[in-house]
């Protein structure tokens, strides 16, 4: 099975629990730029006025970001990133020591130049995180989300995801 090739597609693969963590994670940290869009499609969703965003009970705000089916693509990325940097860290931090990618807490520099990962170092990698008990599904979309940050670099993942189901 190939990967998805958006981040929307993507966000609606994942189950409502994990919509929902993302989501949480999301509101927690919110990044400024996902915010505004975030509040508008909360906003609109919810039918209410702008101005009344603050009052919207965080629980409130969570069920209703997790709920949207389609949201701005950016937006969908930020909610993929906030479910990896929130409860799926340790699959992050796990994943990159067995890849012998620099890292600090499971985020990857922005700038860090990054060693080429080889078919045998995914694999190993993945044997890795299997050994951990992380499931497949969640590799999956953690290796289909860096996949989609930058297709080049993480081209060695794309094969594997077949053995994720």
């Amino acid at each position: 099975m190939d990967f998805e090739t958006s981040p929307l597609r993507l966000w609606r693969t994942l189950s409502r629990e994990d919509r929902t963590a993302a989501a949480r994670t999301f509101w927690d940290h919110p990044p400024t730029e996902a915010a505004a869009v975030a509040a508008r499609e909360v906003v609109n969703l919810l039918r209410v006025r702008p101005q009344a965003f603050q009052k919207i009970p965080l629980e409130q705000r969570v069920r209703a970001l997790a709920g949207l089916a389609n949201p701005p693509e950016s937006l969908a990325e930020s909610l993929l990133v906030s479910l990896h940097v929130g409860e799926r860290r340790a699959l992050l931090v796990e994943f990159l020591d067995a890849a012998g990618i620099p890292h600090e807490e499971g985020l990857i520099a922005e700038d860090a130049e990054l060693p080429e990962l080889d078919a045998a170092r995914a694999r190993a990698a993945l044997a890795a995180l299997r050994a951990s008990g992380h499931p497949d599904a969640a590799i999956r979309v953690y290796w289909n989300a860096l996949w989609l940050q930058d297709r080049a670099c993480w081209t060695a993942l794309e094969p594997l995801a077949a053995e994720l189901g």
